[in-house]
């Protein structure tokens, strides 16, 4: 009787580490102004798609602050202090696709095409469901591929955003 109450147990436990509630994506939403969250037109089954919106996103964190001291540094045109609070802010919140983008445009901005193409890589493993999104991503590393004169590389690239906006990727 004993030796069945404890198999109970275990698997009654065994259960409980099994349930778990199902997540809608990769979390967090980055911002982009250019980019809406409709999810009206979506077929069933779909995920639904998440906003991009970094003020959300980076609510609460020092990192926040960064974008906003990066932004201003980058307007009066001094990038390499624009990268170093883009850097601080990329240790506070290293999941952070925005951060990574906002990098990435930086870095494209510098002339170091091969740095903008990683971090534009490495946004899109972190970004939210938003085909928008996903295909402004996308045009920044054909950007920087052409850039190195990767034209193949580029075209494949334009081609992956052209694809996301039609909603057929």
């Amino acid at each position: 009787m004993v030796q069945g109450l404890v198999r109970l147990m275990l698997l009654a436990a065994m259960l409980a580490g099994c349930a778990t509630t199902p997540t809608t994506g990769t979390g967090g939403s980055h911002g982009s102004s250019s980019s809406s969250s409709s999810s009206s037109s979506r077929p069933s089954g779909e995920p639904r798609q998440q906003p991009v919106d970094a003020r959300a996103d980076l609510q609460g964190s020092p990192a926040l602050a960064l974008l906003d001291r990066a932004e201003g540094a980058r307007n009066q045109g001094n990038m390499s202090a624009a990268g170093r609070y883009l850097e601080r802010a990329l240790n506070m919140e290293p999941d952070s696709s925005w951060v990574y983008r906002q990098l990435a445009r930086l870095r494209l901005e510098e002339g170091d095409a091969q740095s903008a193409e990683g971090l534009a890589l490495r946004a899109l493993r972190l970004a939210p469901y938003n085909p928008g999104y996903q295909a402004e991503l996308w045009e920044l590393v054909a950007t920087a591929r052409e850039r190195q004169g990767d034209k193949e590389g580029a075209r494949d690239a334009r081609k992956r955003a052209q694809e996301l906006r039609r909603g057929t990727a």
